[in-house]
Order: C-alpha cells, then sequence, then structure tokens
C-alpha cells in the first residue's frame, strides 16, 4: 500500500499532518470549513455551490472564496488545490482521509474483520468537524449536522459490532459500550448492556451506579421514567464464579481519581515591548487606537487587562460574546453594565442603558438620534477627570451596530484622551466583514501589535511562578511561548504527565473533575462563556444545595469564575470548548433545547434575550421556537437602528419557518419575518427585492386559503413599501388598495391601522384622493370611538391637510405621528414622518424647523441604512441655506441612489427658489430636469408643478400648455393644493400676456 505525504483527520478536531507533523492550518473557521467540506468527498465542487455554503450573505463571496483558497494552498501546498473558473477540488492522489476508509467500510459492517472493525472505531476521536459546525452559515451548518448524524449512525453499529464480538471478553465489550452510551446517553438498551457487562464482572454497585445515571439523565433530559427492563436487568443475578470487587481491585473513573493541589494564581510577566507600543501609541495626537491579534491562548485578554490597570475606574471593559453575534449593542450593553458610574453624570449613564438594552421602553427623555451622541458625550465626560480606556475583547465576533457605534465613537472622540484597545484572534477576523470594514477605515490610524508567544526566559519565569520546584524545560519547548498553553501542561504534569496536546490537557482537567462537577461544566458549556447561575442550575435538574457545592468545586479547580450579577464564566474560551466537545451531538442538540425553553419564558418581556433563544433553538432543531424568537430579534433591532442585524435575525428566523409544518401560525411567522426584512432594507438599493415580492404575494396567496385576514394587509402593506422603494407606484397603489379591503374584516385596533396606512400609502402615492380621503376619515372616526392613538392615524390626517394646502394643520398631525413612532421606537416610520416633517417646513418657508428635522434625518439614515434619506436631509438642509455646492452634491448623491422621485420634488423645490430670487435660467433648468424625472416615475404632481413653472418662466418643456388644461389644472382633485395653486398662477399669467399686459 502507497503512503500518501499528507494525513488528514475530520473526525474531532481537524489534523492535518504531513509525515507524521502536524500543520499549521489558518485560523479562519470558514477557511477551515471550506477544507473540511473539500475533504469529505472527492469530487468536484462548483464555485458557486461553495459561495453559497459558507458566504450567502458576504459582500464579494468568490472574492472571499479566492482569499480561503489562496490560504490553503499556502498551509498544504500549491498542487493540493485543484481549481478552474467554475470548480474546486483536493488533490486526493496526495492526500489520505479518515472519512474516505469510513465511506468505504459503511456498506456492510458485519462482512469486516474484528481487527478492522477495532481499527475503524479508532478513527472516530470525535464528533465529525468538531467545533467548526458554523451555526451562522446556515447551508454549511445543516450539512455537517447531517453528516454527524450519518457517521454517528455508523459508529453506533461498529460499536454494537465490537461489544458482539467480545462478548467472550466482558472487560473490552464493556469499554466499546461505554462508548455507545457516550454517543447517544438516551439510548436506553446501551445502558442496560453496560449493566449486565457490569454484572457479569461482578461489578454490582458498578452496575447500580450506572442505572442511577441513566435514570436522571431521562427524567433531567427527557423528562421521563426509564423502562421496566433497566430494573430487569440491576436485579439480574451475576454468574457463577464472579465475585465482588473489592475497591483496591476495581479500576477507578476519573471522576473518583485523588484531587491534585492547583498552582497559584499568577502574576502578569512579560509582554514590556507590546505595552511600550500601547503607550506610544496612547501618546500621540488624533486617533488612538491599539489592536492586539494573536491565537487563543497567546495572552490577549491578560495583556487588556494589564494596560486597563492604569485608568481605574475610568475604564470600560467588554467581550464579544460567539454566540451573541446578533444581538444589537450587546458589547456595549456589557461594558455599561459593569461600568461605576459614581464619577460620571448618573442620569446619562442610566439613560443610555435604558436606551441601548432591546425594548427601549425607558427612553422618554433621550431620543433615538441621540444615542451615538450621548455615547460620545458620555465617555468625553468622564475624560474630563483623566484617561479614559475602552478596551473590547474577542472583537472577531462584534455584530455590525457594536462596529458602527465604536467607528463613530473613534471619529468624534479624536480630540479627547480616550483611547480604544482592541484585542482579536488573528485569522477569525477575516470571517467578520462588519470588523474587517472598521479595521481598514482606520488605515494608518491604528497602532496594530500581533501577539507573538513569550520569550524563553519569560515562559521560564511564568513556569517558576506555577510550580518553583519543577523541571520545566520539556514542557517550555512544547508550549511555545503559548502562556494558557503552558499553564495547562504544567497542571496536566501533575496529575497527568506525558499528555503532548493543549487538547489532552484540557480533555484530562476535565475528565478529573467529579461527575456532577462533570454534568454542570457540560450544561453550563452549552451557556457559552458567561453563564447565569440560576438558569444553568435549573437546566441540569440539580438541587440548589447541590449546585452550590458542584460550582464551589469548579471555582476551586479554576474551571469557572465568578461574575457580578449572579452569573459565572469559564476560565477560558478554550476550557469551555473542552467541556462542550466532550458532550454527543445528540446531547448537545437536546440541551441546547431545554436552554432554549428556559430563556423563551421572558423573551417578549425582554427581547435582548431573544437572540440567545433563536441560537439555541437552532441548535436543537427547535423551529417553531426559533422563528418566534427571530420575529421578537428582528423587530427589537429594527428599534435599536441596527438594521444589519435585524436582515440577519429575518432570514434566519425565515430559515427554520419553511421547516415548520404548513399552518396558520407558519404563515403568520413568515409574514411577520418577511416584514422584518423589507423594514430594514427599505430605502436601500436591494437586489433580492425581485424575491421579496414573489414570496409575499405567494405567502398573501397561502393567508388568504386560511382567511388571515391580518396577514393579508400586512403583505400587501409590505408589497406597497417594496414597489414605492422601486419607483413602481401604480402597482403601491394597487396593493394599499388590497391592503385596505382586507383591513375590513380585521379587530378595531388593527383596522384603524391598516385603513390608516391605506390613506397614507395612497397620498404619497397621490392616487385615488376621493378614497384615501374616505378611509383617513374613516380611520380617524374608528380611532376616537376606540380611544386609539395611532402613528399611521397622524400621518395620514398629516398628509391628507398638507394635500389640501393646510400647511399648519399638516405639520401639526405630522409632529404627532413622529412624536408616536419614537416612543414605539418604530425608526422606519419615525424616518419617514422625519422626511415629511422637514418637507413641510420647508414648503412653509420655515428654514430652521427644516433645517432641525432634516438634521435629525441625516443621523438617523447613518444608523438604519443610507439609502436615499441621507442625500435627501442634505438636499433640504441646503435648500433651507441656499447652498448651491451643497445642493449640487446632494442632488448627485441623488442620482446615485437613483431616487428619481425625490430627485423630482428636490429640483422642483430649486427651481421655485431661483425663481424667486429672479434666476429664471437656472429656474428652468432645474424645472426641465424635475420634469424628466417626475414622469419617469409617474409623479403627475411634480410633473404638472414642474412643468408650469417652466411654462411661466417662457420655456415649453413639454407641449405647450393651453388656458383650458391650466383651468383643469387648477380645479383637478388628482393634484395637490400646491399644484393648483401655481396653476392659478399659470393662468393669470396667461391672461396678463395675452392682454398684453405681461412680459
Amino acid at each position: 500500500m502507497v503512503t500518501k505525504p499528507l494525513r488528514a483527520e475530520l473526525f474531532g478536531h481537524m489534523r492535518i499532518s504531513l509525515d507524521g507533523q502536524n500543520l499549521a492550518l489558518p485560523a479562519s473557521k470558514k477557511t477551515r470549513g471550506l477544507l473540511g467540506y473539500l475533504l469529505s468527498s472527492a469530487r468536484p465542487r462548483s464555485r458557486s455551490e461553495l459561495c453559497d455554503l459558507l458566504w450567502e450573505d458576504a459582500e464579494d463571496p468568490r472574492g472571499a472564496l479566492r482569499w480561503s483558497l489562496s490560504k490553503l494552498r499556502t498551509a498544504l501546498g500549491p498542487e493540493t488545490i485543484v481549481a478552474n473558473r467554475n470548480t474546486v477540488e483536493l488533490n486526493t492522489a496526495e492526500i489520505e482521509v479518515d472519512v474516505a476508509m469510513v465511506n468505504s467500510a459503511a456498506v456492510d459492517v458485519e462482512s469486516h474483520s474484528t481487527e478492522y472493525l477495532t481499527a475503524l472505531e479508532a478513527k472516530f476521536r470525535g464528533e465529525f468537524l468538531n467545533g467548526l459546525e458554523l451555526s451562522d452559515c446556515y447551508g454549511f451548518y445543516g450539512w455537517c449536522q447531517s453528516e454527524r448524524s450519518r457517521y454517528g449512525r455508523f459508529r453506533g453499529e461498529v460499536l454494537e459490532a465490537l461489544v458482539a464480538r467480545n462478548s467472550d471478553q466482558p472487560s473490552a465489550a464493556l469499554e466499546y459500550a461505554h462508548r455507545l452510551v457516550g454517543m447517544n446517553p438516551f439510548e436506553e438498551s446501551a445502558h442496560i448492556r453496560i449493566v449486565e457487562l457490569l454484572l457479569a464482572l461482578g461489578r454490582p454497585e458498578d452496575a447500580e451506579e450506572q442505572a442511577t445515571q441513566c435514570r436522571k439523565i431521562f427524567q433531567v433530559e427527557l423528562g421521563i421514567e426509564p423502562s421496566q427492563a433497566l430494573e430487569m436487568a440491576c436485579k439480574a443475578t451475576p454468574p457463577v464464579g464472579t465475585k465482588r470487587k473489592t475497591f483496591a481491585e476495581a479500576p477507578q473513573e476519573p471522576n473518583k481519581m485523588l484531587v491534585v493541589d492547583l498552582p497559584a494564581k499568577t502574576g502578569f510577566v512579560g509582554r514590556e515591548a507590546e505595552c511600550e507600543l500601547v503607550r506610544k501609541a496612547f501618546a500621540g495626537t488624533g486617533r488612538t487606537v491599539a489592536l492586539v491579534v494573536g491565537t487563543p491562548g497567546i495572552g490577549k485578554s491578560a495583556l487588556l487587562a494589564e494596560i486597563g490597570k492604569g485608568y481605574g475606574p475610568r475604564s470600560l471593559y467588554a467581550r464579544a460574546i460567539e454566540v451573541e453575534r446578533s444581538r444589537p449593542f450587546g458589547v456595549w450593553v456589557d461594558a455599561l453594565n459593569e461600568l461605576e458610574p459614581a464619577e460620571i453624570v448618573q442620569d446619562t449613564h442610566s439613560q443610555l442603558r435604558n436606551v441601548l438594552l432591546s425594548g427601549l421602553g425607558n427612553s422618554d427623555t433621550l431620543t433615538e438620534q441621540q444615542v451615538y451622541e450621548s455615547f460620545r458625550q458620555l465617555l468625553a465626560e468622564l475624560s474630563q477627570n483623566g484617561p479614559v480606556l475602552i478596551a473590547l475583547d474577542d472583537l472577531q465576533w462584534l455584530e455590525p451596530s457594536s462596529c458602527a457605534l465604536l467607528s463613530y465613537l473613534i471619529r468624534q472622540l479624536a480630540d479627547c484622551p480616550v483611547h480604544f484597545c482592541l484585542a482579536a484572534r488573528s485569522g477569525e477576523l477575516d470571517d467578520n466583514e462588519a470588523v474587517q470594514t472598521l479595521v481598514s477605515g482606520l488605515g494608518n490610524d491604528v497602532q496594530r501589535i500581533a501577539l507573538a508567544g513569550l520569550n524563553a526566559n519569560e515562559a521560564s519565569a511564568l513556569a517558576h511562578q506555577i510550580n518553583s520546584d519543577a523541571s520545566v524545560s520539556d514542557i517550555i519547548d512544547k508550549a511555545q511561548g503559548n502562556p494558557f498553553y503552558l499553564m495547562e501542561l504544567l497542571r496536566a504534569d501533575q496529575s497527568s504527565p506525558g499528555e503532548t496536546s493543549l487538547q489532552e490537557a484540557l480533555d484530562n482537567r476535565i475528565a478529573r473533575l467529579s461527575q456532577p462537577a462533570v454534568t454542570l461544566a457540560s450544561w453550563a458549556s452549552i451557556f457559552g462563556r458567561v453563564i447565569p447561575i440560576d438558569t444553568v442550575v435549573l437546566a441540569s435538574g440539580m438541587d440548589l444545595s447541590s449546585a452550590l457545592g458542584v460550582i464551589e468545586e469548579l471555582e476551586s479547580r479554576e474551571i469557572i469564575g465568578e461574575l457580578g450579577s449572579g452569573s459565572i464564566e469559564f476560565a477560558h474560551d478554550l476550557v469551555k470548548d473542552a467541556a462542550y466537545q466532550r458532550i454527543s451531538n445528540t446531547r448537545r442538540r437536546l440541551m441546547h433545547g431545554r436552554v432554549a425553553e428556559l430563556l423563551a419564558k421572558n423573551m417578549t418581556s425582554n427581547p435582548d434575550q431573544a437572540a440567545r433563544v433563536l441560537h439555541h433553538s437552532a441548535m436543537s432543531n427547535h423551529h417553531i421556537l426559533a422563528a418566534r424568537a427571530a420575529v421578537i430579534a428582528g423587530q427589537s433591532a429594527l428599534k435599536s437602528f441596527a438594521n444589519s442585524e435585524a436582515w440577519d435575525l429575518g432570514r434566519k428566523g425565515l430559515l427554520h419557518a419553511e421547516k415548520m409544518n404548513s399552518s396558520s401560525e407558519q404563515i403568520s411567522l413568515t409574514m411577520s419575518l418577511l416584514g422584518v426584512l423589507v423594514l430594514s432594507a427599505s430605502g436601500i438599493s436591494n437586489s433580492k427585492t425581485p424575491k421579496l415580492i414573489a414570496d409575499i404575494r405567494s405567502l398573501i396567496s397561502k393567508a388568504g386559503q386560511h382567511a388571515m385576514a391580518e396577514e393579508i394587509a400586512q403583505g400587501e402593506y409590505l408589497l406597497s413599501v417594496l414597489f414605492q422603494d422601486v419607483g413602481d407606484f401604480e402597482s403601491a397603489g394597487l396593493a394599499t388598495t388590497r391592503a385596505a379591503v382586507a383591513a375590513r374584516r380585521m379587530d378595531a385596533q388593527k383596522k384603524v391601522r391598516q385603513l390608516a396606512n391605506s390613506a397614507r400609502c395612497l397620498l404619497e402615492l397621490g392616487r385615488d384622493i376621493p378614497k384615501a380621503t374616505d378611509l383617513s376619515q374613516n380611520a380617524n372616526l374608528l380611532a376616537q370611538q376606540e380611544g386609539i392613538s395611532d402613528i399611521e392615524v397622524y400621518w395620514s390626517r398629516g398628509l391628507l391637510a398638507r394635500w389640501e394646502g393646510k400647511l399648519d394643520l399638516a405639520g401639526t398631525d405630522i409632529l404627532k405621528a413622529l412624536e408616536l413612532a419614537r416612543d414605539s421606537e418604530d425608526r422606519w416610520r419615525e424616518s419617514k414622518c422625519l422626511t415629511w416633517a422637514a418637507m413641510i417646513a420647508l414648503e412653509q418657508d420655515l428654514p430652521d424647523p427644516a433645517i432641525r428635522f432634516a438634521t435629525e434625518l441625516g443621523t438617523l439614515a447613518t444608523k438604519i441604512g443610507e439609502g436615499s434619506m441621507g442625500p435627501l436631509s442634505r438636499a433640504i438642509i441646503a435648500l433651507s441655506c441656499g447652498d448651491d455646492d451643497e445642493l449640487a452634491d446632494a442632488i448627485d448623491a441623488l442620482q446615485a441612489a437613483d431616487a428619481k422621485s425625490h430627485l423630482a420634488y428636490v429640483l422642483n423645490r430649486a427651481a421655485e427658489r431661483h425663481q424667486k430670487a429672479g434666476d429664471d435660467a437656472r429656474s428652468i433648468e432645474f424645472a426641465r430636469k424635475a420634469y424628466g424625472f417626475a414622469k419617469d416615475v409617474g409623479n403627475q404632481n411634480e410633473k404638472a408643478f414642474a412643468q408650469i413653472t417652466a411654462f411661466m418662466l417662457g420655456d415649453e418643456t413639454a407641449n405647450p400648455i393651453t388656458m383650458a388644461e391650466l383651468d383643469e389644472l387648477s380645479s383637478s382633485s388628482k393634484l395637490m393644493a400646491r399644484v393648483r395653486q401655481i396653476a392659478v398662477m399659470a393662468k393669470n399669467h396667461l391672461r396678463q400676456k395675452v392682454d398684453g399686459k405681461g412680459p
């Protein structure tokens, strides 16, 4: 048999070795996931398939794939990757892969010899691609879980065969039977087989202990009792000739091993050069940002803690958490929770916490636009007492909203003594596009520090802090300067000398705990790094007194540490990972499901919890709960200006909703999730709009089959939003009319909103105004009768008043709608009301309010996505200030955003302003352009306004206007008062011209 130079092991942690030496694989999890996928099947994969699998939402999926392939070529050798423009595959002639042996044997287990099956079973070092499930990449995650289930079933067949073939050697059979239970602790027959084997070996006490463990697992995690078969097995008589083994004769389980004294906690060692680099970065002028990157365990967190000592209470520290990457502003909420507010304005601190916590219900005195500015103010005030440090750890898991706020603070606090020290895992930064954009945007304004291992003297000093008597030279060589690895190997050396890897050291460290401590550590690892004590105890099924003793054991063994507010955390992510990876795939799913159900109990009142519920529901395939959590988390993200997270949450929720059984709940949840997607992307040019329209139309049809009036109305409303965004005003008007029809079958509150919403949409579109008037008046009357105060009612009233030329009343109603939108944290409606408030003020010739509303609109636009809102706000400000240069730039930006309706409006206002200033040539130029854009989108009001304006200045932009046409325009119910008024002015102008009294 020819030995291949490269050997790949995909069971357990992925390992690739060359001639027996492990190769350093890329740090990016997606890149390693790509490698695992290519290794799992020796055939070409299309580039589009790989992009969909791992980079579905990336800005440049093919670019990301090329980057990962380049990293793999560097790690494995250039000849290993075989790729062309369409496909990618591995040169398997050069690689021996463990799954290939498993796959070839999977056809018929019984046909293989016992020796072959023994060698085959040894291939299963752990779960397939352990630690690389990539739960945020749903295509890859689904494939990985499917493969794990398939390999798990096959391994179970192999183990059952080995148990049967070793029936005459109970000790050997017992080892395989234990592995079977470890794979699936909910298989009662496997527990019974262990009981039978233990009795055959003369170990009845151990048999009873195994039965007790089985009962507890079934009770706590399944909520049922084992069958009578277990009790009957326990009562079976041991075979003749067997005897009980004494304690001294019986092999000891890992959890019964003697406890070894732990080393004392160590002080900070070395890193003088790195600390000096940070000090230099913070001593300069301009942006003061330091980015520390390195591998896990290399000492990034310790360095941040050491740097933070010099700042005392003026240090904000928080760590991004992998399982909370959809939690808007999560890292900032955590930082505020930990900040001692004694030196700062108490109210500012409290208000910020309320605003950043999801729900935002206590933000009465702090408007949404002030969040970024208030955070800046908080840090600026704190810096008056000395330099402030913002220390953010695990930046590779930072979500987009936190990235945006971090970018804002770095830019706005450049002149304040506020220092930013950031830490991230090297390589894994490349998997986070938002962080990549942030770091690349900083350019040369960031001091980058690549944290290498400790040098030999520093490693020796650290080792002797831990154990001054030990001979540590070999261990220092193995650790290669990694402080965490060094400490774990030293710890292991005191109890299990000879361990050669960090993973072995951590696995054995967990194994040496008592069984209750292993159980609680397993449950804690399901939560992530930070764990609420009460919830993990409840999930584990332990009584409180027992759990407290177990927590003390875990703390004394430095597995966990205590945090404030009733929480604990793992000593390191690598310790958490070691505990998590000991859990079988089957048991993980059930445990995640249990945690999801516990956390879901208060997610409605505490939406901040919903993102966590979504994660655990996804990991347990609890699709209904996952979809519900995604709706709550997505709607909360919209309120928190976190549109990127809202889009991601909505997309994740839809993947789960699709897997639900067809029902009215599925339709309702799917419509709500589509609503999150539509509102998170509204106003932004989006290539996915056609698919959204098709999906909503299909769902409306299903809702119609179930007579679900509310969902039909909601769907038609969403269609009207999408059609308006793409400039299809006719379709938007039709959707609005259908929504009004569906609203008639809804309850009062929902009916009020939908009637008013339909009226508002028709008024915005300038279509079927008599019907819009009736709808608005009916909504207003019903709202008064039912005591309902709704945004849409005031919004539609304001637009109707504007249509009729009652601008003062219009402004009052729009401001009331804006107030209600802010109170309910409805960011989309808030942005629309701000737009109308600014436009109405502009039409009233009130520059100061127009500038104020437009400024607020621009600020909001930067937080929820630019679209056309930002350029429109700039245009309104420029018109109010008379700034022609800024107006020209704003018009260019509106054109880039393809916002033709807004362009027609802005250009007509510019034409009007220049006409009043006597600059007829510029006025005609703007009117001509306005006419073209209005004609393109079918906006009859702006089209007529532009045509009449140009006509009065002697330019016939379209066909010549006759007196009869002006008569019709001045009295048309299809045109708003502002257009009718200018038509009257044009009639008078034409009469004067005919009478020879005009120019």
